[in-house]
């Protein structure tokens, strides 16, 4: 059934951790030269259920980065399904245009310097082909971005959305990171000063861990936003790290109506993985989560 937009409300998409390119990342049917493998063939269904749950009309898509996995430096011959920066952009624009599509506004973060690197500029390229604002990008000599980590600040009348792609360590405790954030954020994370003392922030959104986790209390709301990225160990990633900071499929959705009682609300969708859920890099097999 489609997500009917509340009246009154601004509907706000925040996508994040995409990853195409990436061997477990998102990847088009379509895409020319690469064929999906089983777990990009099982949230490409997964991806098209979300499509078909939203409204067809969007107010604000806010792509949160790593929809590209990057150059992954020395794992890239393990992880990397598309090599080439040009190539792989082109696979995330095939990705994400359709959803572009849908909304009246898109804006864009950077995300961590793990996938971004030297690739800041790839990912410029791709809010430009997505016809996206970069948040208050500025670029060094070379091109490359030097923005990774910070904010934006979405305003709706009084209500201001803080969005950031790094997230804190999560580990086992997946709430106490958003708790903590969501208290200390007018320190850590302060307003532009043109909305000081005018608009309070009322929710928070965070990406990177690529877990799942709501914390709400009387200060507002905190998201840490789910992937679109499978689990794997091997190679720096292991069996106990996989254990601790288990990765979760799917999306949520905001809805902003500074009127109302509770000025931002959500909702949310989260997809089991099928049997095979870790991919074991050294073995090049799917493996049980209880095997790792």
């Amino acid at each position: 059934m489609r997500i009917q937009k509340p009246e009154g409300s601004d509907i706000i998409l925040p996508i994040a951790d995409v990853h195409v390119g990436g061997k477990l990342g998102l990847l088009h049917p379509d895409t020319p030269h690469f064929k999906q493998n089983e777990w990009q063939k099982y949230t490409w269904a997964c991806w098209e259920h979300m499509l078909s749950r939203l409204p067809k009309e969007l107010d604000t898509v806010v792509f949160m980065d790593e929809m590209m996995d990057g150059p992954e430096g020395k794992f890239n011959k393990y992880g990397a399904l598309i090599t080439e920066p040009t190539e792989q952009r082109a696979a995330a624009v095939k990705v994400l245009q359709s959803l572009a599509e849908r909304a009246k506004e898109r804006w864009f973060l950077i995300g961590s310097a793990w996938h971004v690197g030297e690739w800041g500029r790839e990912t410029l390229n791709l809010a430009k082909d997505l016809q996206a604002t970069p948040w208050r990008t500025e670029e060094v000599e070379d091109g490359t971005a030097q923005m990774a980590g910070h904010n934006l600040f979405l305003r709706k009348g009084d209500v201001v959305l803080d969005f950031a792609h790094p997230r804190s360590v999560t580990m086992v405790n997946k709430s106490m990171p958003l708790e903590r954030e969501m208290r200390y954020r007018l320190i850590d994370n302060p307003l532009p000063p043109e909305l000081q003392g005018v608009a309070k922030i009322k929710c928070i959104v965070r990406a990177h861990a690529h877990d799942f986790g709501i914390w709400q209390d009387r200060h507002g709301l905190a998201i840490g936003l789910p992937a679109w990225q499978g689990t794997y160990y091997g190679f720096g990633v292991g069996k106990a790290s996989v254990a601790r900071v288990w990765k979760d499929l799917g999306w949520a959705v905001l809805f902003v109506d500074p009127k109302a009682a509770h000025q931002v609300t959500y909702d949310f969708e989260l997809y089991d993985y099928p049997k095979g859920e870790i991919w074991d890099m050294e073995a090049k097999k799917w493996i049980s989560q209880y095997q790792a």
